[in-house]
């Protein structure tokens, strides 16, 4: 199982390919803000640390939004990330 690792929260812990970020988040209870869970807002910015490859490549919406914001390249909004292997997630802000 993919293991996902919340730098912020110093917590490292598995899911299941497939997973949601938010619900990750959520259920595990990181650090993560959200808000509009769509894709257009950006409060659930994140640095990609690693394993960017291990994730779904970028919404519409998210590619919109991020790009609109003026975003990193290793930048990602979390409720639009799709966990299919190890990665290292970093809260900004």
């Amino acid at each position: 199982m993919p293991k996902v690792t919340f730098k912020n929260d110093n917590l490292t812990v598995e899911c299941p390919a497939g997973t949601k970020l938010v619900d990750l988040a959520e259920q595990k209870g990181a650090a993560v803000n959200f808000s509009c869970k769509e894709g257009v807002c950006l409060t659930c910015l994140v640095n990609v640390v690693s394993g960017s490859e291990n994730l779904n490549a970028r919404t519409e919406n998210e590619a919109s939004t991020l790009e609109a914001f003026g975003a990193q390249p290793n930048q990602r909004l979390a409720c639009q990330i799709v966990v299919n292997g190890d990665c290292v997630i970093e809260t900004v802000g």
